[in-house]
């Protein structure tokens, strides 16, 4: 088992994230790369083992060493993390126990008991207090009964409140409006609290419902409206939005994307870079207005790989006279003293480096040798498993004019 120092803690933080990946299902464990590709770490609740070998891409064994090593942090309810039975009585087939997984999780979050909550990789989240807090509310505020099971019974309900509440409210409530306001309610305040808890900077809403939900949340208020309910969840902030929108172009990639290593991708400078990337546009664009973030991604990686060049060898060589000269003459006295001289060896020398000088401006021209990109590599790296080529830059700038954003 990996050491709890290589959580990579705060300063590794680049770009924390949150989702609540079960809420979406198979298609939602099928985007778990891209999640992770954009996330450092990446925050997961409750995830479930079952749909983690069957319907991701990350394989059993490689999910638990990202966890070991930090990338992905688990939170869960100690029963979730802890009990077998517990998993294996869960009405949702989905929640079954696995031992390869769910034994190595449960071996990380006793070994990290001892670290700051914001250390460890497998976390322990306290008893849900969303229920209590929700009926609190609606004590307070009675017209959020109204309010709430209008949201849920409305002709938009399917676009407005995450499928996941939905579900839940129609098995778990007989269709009373106090009992599905609560329900609601609770589970924005869990949610919300869950997100408070992993210290992240973005929640990945991955469906437009959570989105809208999330909206609805901190839209219930204003006029007309009863006064707004306080569950923690996270309001729609830039953060959020742009990583839904990257995840968006990741998933253009994936299907764009030839033979290639994602475990080598993840592990490597790819993500390393794609994560300032998205962490320095945050940042860049943190007082634009929201009307102005619609499609703000592709287009700052259109841009950014639009004007992308590499270095012209040709060039260096007319702006660097003196060094092609130097590598000429060493080239043509290094052949000198090797025919007069063929067993000298600092004549051999001479002559491999005067070759060397003169042949890798044209090596690089050929496309023998890497040249120098001025352009971000990790949409190379990540659809390709190999830098910026020549030959595939067209290629990358045509397959994102293709996004609709």
């Amino acid at each position: 088992m990996t050491g709890a120092a290589a959580f990579p803690g705060t300063a590794g933080s680049v770009f924390p994230t949150f989702c609540h990946l079960s809420e979406y299902g198979e298609p939602g464990y099928r985007s778990l790369h891209s999640l992770l590709a954009l996330s450092q770490p990446l925050n997961l609740w409750a995830p479930s083992s079952v749909l983690i070998r069957h319907a991701s891409q990350i394989p059993a064994q490689a999910f638990v060493r990202y966890v070991e090593q930090g990338f992905i942090r688990v939170q869960a309810r100690e029963p979730w993390l802890t009990d077998p039975a517990h998993r294996d009585r869960h009405p949702w087939e989905a929640a079954r126990w696995d031992n390869e997984i769910d034994a190595a999780l449960l071996s990380i979050l006793r070994n990290d008991e001892a670290l700051p909550e914001s250390e460890r990789r497998v976390l322990a989240a306290p008893p849900e207090r969303g229920a209590e807090l929700a009926a609190e509310r609606l004590a307070l505020d009675p017209g959020q009964v109204t309010y709430w099971y209008g949201a849920y019974r409305g002709a938009g309900a399917a676009h407005r409140i995450p499928q996941g509440t939905r579900e839940a409210a129609r098995l778990h409530t007989d269709g009373a409006p106090f009992d599905v306001a609560k329900l609601i309610l609770r589970d924005a305040y869990n949610h919300g609290a869950a997100f408070e808890l992993s210290g992240a900077r973005a929640p990945l809403l991955l469906s437009r419902a959570d989105r809208r939900f999330v909206r609805l949340i901190t839209r219930a208020g204003t006029a007309g409206g009863p006064p707004a309910p306080t569950p923690t969840a996270p309001p729609p902030d830039l953060a959020a939005e742009l990583a839904v929108q990257l995840l968006d172009v990741l998933r253009l990639l994936d299907v764009q994307a030839g033979p290639r290593d994602l475990d080598t991708f993840l592990r490597g400078e790819g993500r390393q870079e794609l994560v300032r990337w998205i962490a320095e546009v945050c940042e860049r664009y943190r007082h634009h207005p929201r009307r102005e973030l619609d499609g703000l991604i592709i287009r700052e990686l259109r841009r950014a790989v639009g004007t992308a060049r590499f270095s012209d060898p040709l060039g260096e060589l007319r702006e660097r006279p003196l060094a092609t000269a130097v590598g000429s003459i060493a080239l043509a006295a290094g052949a000198v003293d090797f025919v007069l001289a063929p067993g000298n060896a600092l004549g051999i020398a001479g002559m491999a480096a005067g070759a060397y000088q003169l042949g890798s401006g044209l090596a690089r021209q050929m496309g023998w040798a890497p040249s120098a990109f001025d352009g971000p590599q990790w949409p190379f790296l990540y659809a390709y498993s190999s830098k910026a080529k020549r030959s595939r830059l067209a290629r990358m700038a045509y397959t994102l004019s293709r996004h609709p954003g």
